[in-house]
């Protein structure tokens, strides 16, 4: 008898050839992600003629899937002759963007973490436009460039934008408001006031914060605030001057005695003058909804119902109006500024692998092709390790002499 080298059986053959047809990566097995995608839009760029500084804002989004390591945003508004520009942009006086430098003209600011978007969110960056000693309308523009690291980005075409940057002769109210995205569980304090718990997820309570402020030259006495909630959002019991409808995700809320007085005349923080107001309305999320996920389409939009005369503090606030009275909207010069949108953000449950308590390392989920593959694998496995064991017993049969042969036990 042969002990020499001898061909493996067709059996085992057969087999190693299964195994290399479903080699393993080398890697995991993870669906590919688009990495961060910014954007940038701007509002509250129309200024009445007479005020000298007001907030502008630059809404900073991400339309990807990852979060960017850092941002920086860049505005540039071009000398457009030789007088020096009527009305010029530099980043927000009360701090609270990050690093910031440049001067008139041109300058950038590094965002603080807290401000740089995740996936699906838009966060508002505030810029003071200056228009003091301006005295003719004035229509000019300016541009706006949003970076993150170096090949981070997936679309930079949606980078860089420009913007107008008007002056306009309408002595009026002018009322804007921004909305925070929704991303914090709240429970209420003892004074009424929502008190943040922790991320939040399907079936808790969130609060939709937004700021109403008046930064044009007249006062306006009462304010409506209209809020619509995105897919799988309610709001939850809601103070008298709010009227739910479209089964709880809209809300109109008449605030009839709320007067905001001019943001210059606003300059004394303990008397009871107000330009601007910080609401908020408690929302819940679906139990079932799937996490984590960013729900978007929140919108907030707002109204002023009457104007007041600034020269004139002596007529009491107007207490509301009549039963058969329709208010009328106030004129409001720049209307880029009178709705806000926002977004809800969900984190997975605990124990669903979102990197927090219970939670798995955070990476992206075994998904579609891939996950069928590495089942594949499997499955593979199991049947060449059944064809190696057969062919194993069939081994050892070539190797014992007929004569030896007995019956199978």
């Amino acid at each position: 008898m042969s002990f020499g080298r001898r061909r493996p059986p067709r059996t085992v053959a057969a087999a190693l050839l299964l195994l290399a047809g479903v080699a393993v990566p080398a890697a995991p097995a993870e669906a590919a992600g688009r990495g961060p995608d910014l954007a940038v839009d701007a509002s509250g760029t129309t200024i009445p003629l007479g005020v000298e500084r007001k907030v502008a804002h630059l809404k900073i989004s991400n339309l990807g899937d990852e979060t960017p390591g850092d941002v920086v945003v860049r505005v540039r508004q071009p000398q457009e002759g030789p007088d020096p520009l009527p009305v010029t942009l530099i980043w927000h006086s009360g701090g609270g963007v990050g690093e910031c430098d440049g001067d008139f003209g041109g300058f950038y600011c590094q965002l603080s973490p807290e401000l740089i978007p995740g996936p699906g969110e838009t966060v508002d960056v505030p810029i003071d436009a200056t228009a003091a000693g301006a005295t003719e309308p004035y229509a000019g523009r300016f541009e706006v460039s949003v970076t993150s690291g170096p090949g981070e980005d997936a679309n930079p075409a949606d980078n860089t934008r420009w913007f107008p940057l008007e002056l306009v002769d309408q002595p009026s109210a002018d009322l804007s408001v921004v909305a925070r995205d929704v991303k914090q569980s709240v429970r209420t304090g003892a004074d009424g006031t929502p008190e943040p718990t922790g991320t939040l997820r399907p079936g808790e309570t969130g609060a939709v914060w937004h700021t109403v402020a008046n930064q044009g030259r007249k006062a306006v006495s009462g304010v409506r605030v209209t809020l619509r909630l995105p897919a799988g959002v309610t709001f939850t019991s809601q103070p008298a001057e709010c009227v739910l409808s479209d089964a709880g995700r809209s809300a109109v809320c008449t605030y009839d005695s709320l007067t905001l007085v001019p943001a210059a005349e606003d300059t004394d923080p303990n008397d009871t003058s107000y330009s601007a107001v910080e609401l908020f309305n408690l929302v819940k999320t679906a139990a079932s909804a799937t996490a984590p996920a960013t729900l978007r389409g929140g919108t907030v939009q707002v109204e002023g119902l009457a104007e007041r005369s600034t020269d004139d503090r002596s007529k009491a606030a107007r207490a509301g109006l009549p039963a058969n009275a329709v208010a009328a909207r106030v004129a409001d010069p720049d209307d880029s500024d009178n709705e806000d949108g926002f977004a809800v953000v969900l984190a997975a449950k605990s124990g669903d692998g979102d990197g927090g308590e219970g939670g798995g390392d955070g990476g992206l989920p075994v998904t579609g092709p891939q996950a069928g593959l590495i089942g594949g694998i499997g499955v593979a496995a199991l049947v060449a390790g059944g064809v190696l064991f057969l062919a194993a017993r069939r081994r050892r049969t070539i190797l014992v002499t007929p004569e030896d042969e007995g019956p199978a036990a």
